[in-house]
């Protein structure tokens, strides 16, 4: 017989077959030649010179010169990410004895199982500078914080940088895990500040380089045409790709025009996935400042792309990370009748990962509907 402390230890281990179903999704849409978006953006390359987002997109490129697939060395390599952030966040969750309550933020549709929710909005860039705070909020967790982790940090900050720019609005989260360490003395401060000083310089320098080397009509052409000849649909370039002849004014029309009092349900999203959070001794003055600070900073992306649902999530995904590696307590005592509540939390819910008002997802229960709407399909 299974002993209730096992049962609870056990739960978190669900996560993975919610990675396993989303991964097998998109494997079969790798088999039907890949997706504009969520395999696209991998493939954008330096075919036509440097360019934003091209670093990743040429190491795949010159690695399928051995006779690999390109567009199964992209899934491997995004599958593998997911793997390593499913892994980190996991670890990170173990770090401490959790009660249920803590499934609220493990299994929120917010965090690791937003691309389940809206497969469309998963397997993007982000999952690179996610996985990375998800690595450097479980070093301080286990205050195995150091100077060469954070070299390796800054370093990987950077690649995740030349492959998408999202990773500049992530800035403040990394420089909050970056002085918890110094104040915790897992790291001397004067290593809090040079790692503060090429933080910043290397955030600067990603977002010159992303207005420079922006791309254009012609670029876009250029690089499909160098997918095209690996015998890759010209379907794949009908999304992040053919994004890059477009420059931020049309970009922030496209928001504008897609504006209305609908919009405002943007903020539903936001108070739904922060709610675990209300009833824990988490915020405080400095979680506070960097809830102000990082809001600031990531509000610019509702400006220039309607994927407001996937700002959120790596918005919330980011807290989540802090939240878990903090010493927080639940000032919620535990109530059999509070179980339904938090199932109907988790079930009833999700983010649509675009656009600027699309209404809140359906959640599980959604999902399910569809499954038996399928199956009984398949009967009749």
């Amino acid at each position: 017989m299974i002993k209730k402390s096992s049962l609870i230890a056990y739960l978190p281990m669900m996560v993975w077959l919610f990675f396993g179903i989303f991964s097998l999704r998109y494997g079969q849409e790798i088999l039907n030649g890949g997706n504009g978006w969520k395999t696209g953006d991998w493939l954008i390359n330096y075919s036509d010179g440097f360019i934003r987002r091209g670093f990743l997109g040429s190491l795949v490129y010159w690695i399928s010169d051995f006779g690999i697939s390109i567009l199964w060395l992209v899934y491997l390599m995004q599958v593998s990410i997911y793997a390593l952030m499913f892994s980190f966040v996991l670890k990170l969750y173990k770090s401490t004895d959790r009660s249920l309550y803590w499934l609220l933020i493990l299994f929120s549709p917010a965090f690791l199982l937003f691309p389940f929710y809206d497969f469309q909005g998963g397997f993007r860039k982000e999952i690179l500078v996610l996985t990375l705070f998800a690595f450097f909020s479980l070093s301080y967790a286990q205050a195995s914080v150091s100077k060469a982790k954070v070299t390796w940090v800054v370093f990987f900050y950077f690649l995740a940088g030349v492959s998408h720019e999202v990773t500049i609005f992530v800035l403040p989260f990394f420089l909050y895990m970056l002085w918890q360490s110094v104040e915790t003395n897992q790291l001397e401060k004067k290593y809090g500040i040079i790692f503060s000083i090429a933080l910043i310089a290397i955030s600067f320098s990603l977002l010159l380089i992303s207005y420079v080397f922006k791309g254009s009509e012609a670029s876009a052409s250029v690089i499909c045409n160098s997918l095209t000849e690996r015998s890759l649909t010209p379907n794949i370039c009908n999304g992040a790709i053919s994004w890059l002849k477009e420059d931020s004014r049309s970009s922030f029309n496209r928001v504008i025009e897609g504006l209305g009092g609908h919009s405002l349900s943007v903020f539903q999203f936001v108070v739904l996935a922060f709610v675990p959070t209300i009833f824990t001794t988490f915020w405080n003055k400095k979680t506070l400042v960097l809830f102000a600070v990082s809001f600031v900073f990531i509000t610019p992306l509702f400006a220039v792309a309607i994927d407001w649902g996937r700002w959120i999530y790596i918005f919330a995904f980011m807290f989540y990370c802090v939240l878990l590696s903090s010493r927080v307590v639940v000032n919620v005592p535990f109530r059999l009748s509070y179980l339904l509540a938090g199932f109907i939390y988790l079930t009833t819910w999700s983010i649509p990962h675009c656009c600027t008002g699309g209404g809140i997802g359906t959640g599980l229960m959604g999902f399910g509907a569809k499954v038996s709407k399928l199956a009984l399909g398949l009967i009749m």
